[in-house]
Parts: structure tokens; C-alpha cells; sequence
């Protein structure tokens, strides 16, 4: 009787368990509408981290002058992922990112069936372009001979590549040379960034 009693409550103690189980699981993956948000927020940091980084460095060798270089890395998650991002923002193409500078780094999350870019945008299921400030104030937006490779989207110029091109971990290298013209070249095979300023240039 006891035994019986034993295995009954072990049985009942294992379908709970499968049960909440289940449910965690549930929650955790990207199936619901609810986590297709979160992801999309995650991705939304990610791209605003991004311009924040590349500002960052741009603003600190502006303020060194002349001859300034300096070198940071980031490392993607989300913004190289093909599946997250055509998840998260609902895409029916190849996504693909818009990296440019007007008065700071701007980063546009596009899809190559639908390039909009949406400036202003305040809900977070439209937005898909981040800017970061710099020290650095200058318009380079309507300039797409200084990107490559490069495209220009909506008035917006930039260095325009498939999310899948990016590298896990980017080399994002920054100097100010005035013998240089002023260059924004991303390579995906070096997984590399390179800008170039030329303030009087």
C-alpha cells in the first residue's frame, strides 16, 4: 500500500514537472509574439551599442587631432544573425545594415524587400535606425564615395552591407591621417572597419 502510495505521488511530482517544463520552455523561445518584441529590443540595443562604439572612437580621435589612431573591437550577437533579425522585424528578404555618419554614427537595420528607413520613428516595431553623437560634426550622409561598399537609401549614404557579412568580432581602427581623404571601408573578409578623418579636407 505504501509502495502504491510512493510511486502515485512520484508520478503526479513527474507530470508537474514536465508540465512546468513545458511551459519554460515556451516562454524562453522565440515563437511568441511577446518574445519576437524582447528580441527585437535586444537587436535595437545591439545596433544603438554599435553607433555608440564607433561615435566613441571617432570622438576620441577628433579630440587627440592630427595623427590620432585608436583601435576597439565589437563583437556581434544579434546583428549578423540572419534568422534574429528577420524574426524579430518581421522581414520577407535578405537583411541587410547601413552603416553612414551625419554628426555621429547611424546604423539602419533594412530589409532588400523593403528599404526604409524609418528617422523619427518612435514605436519600437517600425524603428530601425540608431544614431549615436560625436564630437566629430560633420555631414558625410550625402557623400556615398567616401563609403564602400556603399549604397544610399532614402538620402541616407552609407557603407552597405548583408547582416550575414559581418564578423562575429569587428576591428573598428580610427585616425585622423590629412594626407588621406576622408574613408569609410568595411571588410568582411579582414573583418575589419577603417575610417579615415579629414577635418579641413
Amino acid at each position: 500500500m505504501k509502495k502504491g502510495q510512493i510511486s502515485l505521488e512520484f508520478i503526479f511530482i513527474f507530470v508537474l514537472f514536465i508540465i512546468l517544463l513545458t511551459f519554460s520552455i515556451r516562454n524562453i523561445t522565440f515563437s511568441s509574439e511577446h518574445s519576437s518584441d524582447m528580441l527585437r529590443i535586444q537587436i535595437s540595443e545591439e545596433a544603438k551599442l554599435f553607433a555608440n562604439t564607433v561615435s566613441n572612437a571617432i570622438s576620441q580621435v577628433y579630440a587627440q587631432g592630427p595623427g590620432a589612431k585608436t583601435t576597439e573591437y565589437f563583437t556581434f550577437k544579434y546583428l549578423n544573425d540572419e534568422y534574429f533579425l528577420t524574426r524579430a522585424f518581421d522581414m520577407d528578404g535578405t537583411p541587410q545594415i547601413l552603416i553612414g555618419y551625419k554628426n555621429g554614427t547611424y546604423v539602419a537595420i533594412l530589409d532588400n524587400v523593403n528599404q526604409t528607413i524609418n528617422v523619427n520613428e518612435t514605436e519600437t516595431k517600425k524603428k530601425n535606425y540608431f544614431w549615436s553623437q560625436s564630437l566629430y560634426a560633420r555631414d558625410l550622409s550625402d557623400n556615398s564615395s567616401i563609403y564602400y561598399p556603399n549604397n544610399t537609401i532614402a538620402n541616407y549614404a552609407g557603407m552597405f552591407v548583408n547582416a550575414t557579412d559581418l564578423p562575429s568580432t569587428l576591428k573598428i581602427v580610427v585616425e585622423w591621417n590629412p594626407d588621406r581623404n576622408e574613408s569609410w571601408i568595411i571588410n568582411s573578409t579582414a573583418q575589419e572597419l577603417r575610417i579615415n578623418l579629414n577635418v579641413g579636407g
